[in-house]
């Protein structure tokens, strides 16, 4: 989906829901509605813009310190290093092979129990460990759940709660009952657990997937599944229409309760030596090595997705402010499937010359 300046220029679906024999919906082609595991851009829709509408709103500040016991793995860290992934906390560890599901306070306590990986502030290291510590922050700070918080203050706040299968939504793994069927059937499936497909041995993660032959409906990152679900790296669902609102909402002050000041402090370049990062947001690579290429100004910013998926907003680009969404099931059937690097700067590249 690719929008300017007031106006949507394409949006179309390409290719099929899924590729295994053991999807019913295998060859079945792509639709505009799609919903997709959005992966790690739950940081941005969901977890940054909490956070910021926090930050706007005297709830948190940039400068608190990270709270206890979770400081112990980012001594002297603040909100502000955990949105800029400078907070000394390790980019990945596999928790859901170290606690039963569902159990987002085990996993929260192997945090805790974790040293820091690299000194605060000496570089930028992209970390799951540090948005699933602002996700329980935020819970706290507001005395709310997490999906319920987004719900709240981005759904109903942007009118995308109005279809009756919701734009954007989390899937919880316990407590509530499966995705009704035409729901579900609406889902692209991700990783399929084959064994047959993995000749040179069984993922770890296979693991906790014990009762499952596909994730279909349920979240495909791992920690986030052992977490139950709703999680603040990653956890969040959605079609490219729900993914272009809220970055329309960041772009044109349009997220009721976002100062505009803070919002453009998100947007600030990080003084992180090396670091690409925003708060919360990343942006273009100098050299055009980023997911964009070549294809943004350098006020752009941006996420992906490790099922895919990938958001670019750029207030600077040629002919009007830009964005660029980009949604896939890459890792079905199997996330070994790296072919989504070389695609994604093609796809900007072309989009952005629309």
């Amino acid at each position: 989906m690719v929008w300017r300046d007031g106006a949507t220029l394409y949006h179309e679906a390409h290719g099929t829901v899924a590729s295994h024999r053991w999807i019913p919906a295998e060859g079945k082609p792509v639709v505009r509605e799609q919903i997709y595991d959005l992966a790690s851009l739950t940081k941005i829709l969901c977890t940054t813009s909490l956070a910021a509408l926090a930050v706007s709103e005297g709830a948190l500040e940039l400068d608190m310190p990270v709270p206890e016991p979770w400081n112990a793995g980012c001594p002297g860290a603040t909100l502000a290093d955990l949105l800029e992934h400078c907070s000394g906390y390790a980019a990945h560890r596999e928790y859901f092979n170290q606690v039963e599901p569902y159990s987002a306070d085990g996993i929260l306590e192997k945090i805790a129990a974790t040293p820091p990986d690299y000194p605060l502030r000496s570089k930028a290291v992209y970390s799951d460990l540090g948005f699933m510590v602002l996700g329980r922050w935020l819970e706290q700070a507001y005395g709310r759940d997490l999906e319920v918080l987004f719900t709240d203050k981005v759904m109903l706040a942007l009118g995308l709660d109005e279809s009756p299968i919701p734009h954007l939504g989390f899937h919880r793994l316990h407590g509530n009952p499966p995705p009704p069927r035409p729901h579900r059937e609406r889902i692209a499936p991700t990783e399929i657990y084959d064994e047959a497909l993995h000749p040179g041995g069984v993922p770890s993660h296979f693991q906790v997937r014990k009762n499952a032959s596909v994730a279909h409906g349920f979240v495909h990152d791992d920690n986030a599944y052992v977490w139950g679900g709703v999680a603040g790296h990653a956890g969040l669902f959605g079609t490219a229409h729900g993914v272009l609102e809220v970055a329309k909402a960041w772009l044109q002050h349009l997220l009721p309760g976002l100062a505009p000041a803070v919002r453009d402090r998100f947007w600030q370049l990080s003084a992180v030596p090396g670091s690409t990062r925003r708060l919360g947001w990343d942006g273009p690579s100098p050299d055009g090595s980023g997911t964009a290429g070549r294809a943004v100004s350098a006020a752009a910013v941006g996420h992906t997705g490790y099922t895919g998926t990938s958001l670019w907003v750029d207030p600077d680009a040629e002919g009007g402010p830009t964005i660029c969404v980009l949604l896939s099931n890459r890792v079905h059937p199997v996330r070994t499937n790296e072919a989504i690097k070389a695609f994604r700067p093609r796809f900007h590249e072309a989009a952005f010359r629309l």
